[in-house]
C-alpha cells in the first residue's frame, strides 16, 4: 500500500470571522447548523448570483491587501533618522 495522505474529495473552506460576529450568527441561526448555512448560502449564489450578491453589498467587507504589509522606507535625507548614541 502506498504512502499517501487522505485526501478529501471536497477541499475545505476555511474562514475566521471574528468571534463576536460568529456568535451573533449563531444566535440568529438559532437550531440551523453554522455549516448548513454556509453550504445554503453557495447554492443561492450559484442559483442567482446577481440578486444573491446585490442582497449582500451592504454587509461585505473591505478587501484584505495580498502579502505582507510594505516595508517602511530606509532612513535618507527626507526621513528622520533615530538620535545615534555615543
Amino acid at each position: 500500500m502506498p504512502n499517501h495522505r487522505d485526501r478529501h474529495r471536497d477541499p475545505p473552506l476555511t474562514v475566521r470571522p471574528p468571534a463576536t460576529l460568529k456568535a451573533d450568527a449563531q444566535r440568529a441561526l438559532g437550531e440551523r447548523e453554522m455549516q448548513a448555512f454556509v453550504v445554503a448560502c453557495l447554492t443561492a449564489l450559484v442559483a442567482a448570483p446577481e440578486r444573491f450578491l446585490a442582497q449582500l453589498d451592504e454587509h461585505c467587507p473591505e478587501k484584505k491587501p495580498l502579502g505582507r504589509p510594505r516595508r517602511p522606507p530606509p532612513y535618507g535625507e527626507d526621513s528622520a533618522a533615530p538620535a545615534r548614541r555615543p
